[in-house]
């Protein structure tokens, strides 16, 4: 077995949307029934993670910008990126000027480490803000330990402090790099994808040179195929798409055009069962943002079960999801798959495990009923939205608005 070290989850605090000490991660919570253990993954002898995670909450709660969070530490741990190369330096909102990150990450072979890395902001010249590493430490260990304490490491010294470094070390090392790059030198890295940058538009990732067959079955029956053209560097330069009942080829240059002839649902399909297949080949995190939008709801719930299957997920991949359509949390059948995040004036990040909600109600009926005070409207902003346009509807102001088009009118505007 080669060793292999994937990020866990992380530890928020000074960030001006979460509260201090937010955390999230996959690593499992409680007990591993029979009912349930084909929804988790052993990914080593004592780690176990979850297959699925679900994110719901109403606008505006961060769903994105944790996504981002998580998808920007993997990069800054594990791929050697510095800040400003990597999401965290869109998604850092600091409340003061400083944001402190307990990253938690796992090898295959037994290894566990616990990251603590203080970030600062300052400004440039320019008055541009820059981000840098003002502490770092590195806790790690290969003993085992009871599943509860995997990431806890009291008494224990960091195997790897920054501010001890010496000097002709710190030359080596920028102050935007983390020092946990000098453990994925020796070991390969389990990547994070994200599909947050395309939630509202398609891009399209090449097959080799044709969508498999199965795909456009199951999506869009009509379809005969629809293949790829490449250049010698392997990028897709064109399309050619022809349907069942006609003898005749389309062929666009843009991949957006192939929306003019089939559905967006069918294009969105296509875009997400090719970043599906690539995490469960990889045994990648998946991240996936309105997991809903532009798809049916059962194709959403068929491409999910990819991850619950066993047959399908032998490479210990997890999928990340956030969705507006609450009722797909139904599906999830441990309490630690979902996450719920509510606002008042912080982000509340909610396990479901450790909410002491009622074991009959249905994940989305908790919701629903605002049962965690923040994931339904407020009546009373409704209350006042609704004022709102019943005094834009009033005589005088329809009044106004007409003369004000009349006089538009008149100028030629």
């Amino acid at each position: 077995m080669v060793k292999a070290i994937k990020l866990i989850g992380f530890q928020i605090s000074g960030h001006s949307l979460f509260e201090d000490g937010t955390k999230f991660t996959i690593q499992t919570a409680g007990q591993v029934t029979s009912k349930t253990k084909k929804r988790v993954t052993a990914f080593n002898d004592v780690l176990t993670i979850n297959k699925t995670i679900g994110l719901v909450g109403i606008n505006a709660t961060g769903k994105s910008t944790l996504m981002n969070i998580f998808k920007g530490l993997n990069d800054f741990y594990l791929e050697s990126l510095s800040i400003d190369q990597t999401d965290l330096f869109k998604s850092f909102w600091p409340r003061k000027d400083s944001i402190e990150i307990i990253g938690f990450l796992a090898s295959n072979e037994g290894d566990r480490y616990r990251v603590e890395t203080s970030f600062n902001e300052t400004f440039n010249d320019r008055d541009l803000p820059v981000w840098r590493i003002s502490d770092e430490k590195v806790f790690h260990s290969n003993v085992k330990v009871p599943k509860s304490r995997y990431f806890e490491f009291d008494g224990q010294a960091p195997e790897v402090h920054r501010s001890k470094l010496s000097d002709n070390e710190l030359r080596l090392l920028s102050s935007e790099d983390s020092i946990f790059r000098i453990y994925n030198q020796t070991a390969n890295v389990y990547e994070v994808l994200s599909t947050v940058p395309i939630t509202d538009r398609n891009v399209v990732q090449s097959f080799s040179d044709e969508t498999p067959t199965e795909l456009l079955e199951y999506l869009d029956n009509s379809i005969d195929y629809l293949k790829y053209q490449v250049d010698e560097d392997n990028n897709t330069i064109g399309y050619k798409l022809k349907f069942k009942n006609s003898e005749r080829q389309i062929t666009v240059a843009d991949f957006n055009d192939i929306g003019k002839y089939v559905s967006s649902g069918t294009v969105k399909g296509i875009t997400l069962f090719f970043e599906f297949l690539t995490a469960l080949r990889s045994g990648a995190t998946l991240l996936v943002d309105e997991i809903e939008l532009h798809v049916n709801k059962q194709i959403v719930r068929d491409f999910i079960g990819f991850f619950t299957d066993p047959r399908v997920n032998v490479n210990k991949s997890t999928l990340i999801y956030s969705s507006h359509y609450i009722e797909l949390t139904d599906d999830l059948k441990r309490k630690d798959e979902e996450y719920v995040l509510t606002r008042n004036k912080e982000t509340e990040v909610h396990r479901m495990n450790e909410e002491n909600i009622r074991t009959e109600l249905k994940n989305s009926d908790i919701f629903g009923s605002n049962a965690l005070n923040g994931t339904a409207p407020s009546y009373e902003r409704l209350r006042k939205l609704r004022q709102t346009i019943i005094e834009h509807n009033s005589p005088q102001v329809r009044k106004v608005s007409s003369t004000s088009k009349k006089n538009r009118g008149e100028r030629g505007e």
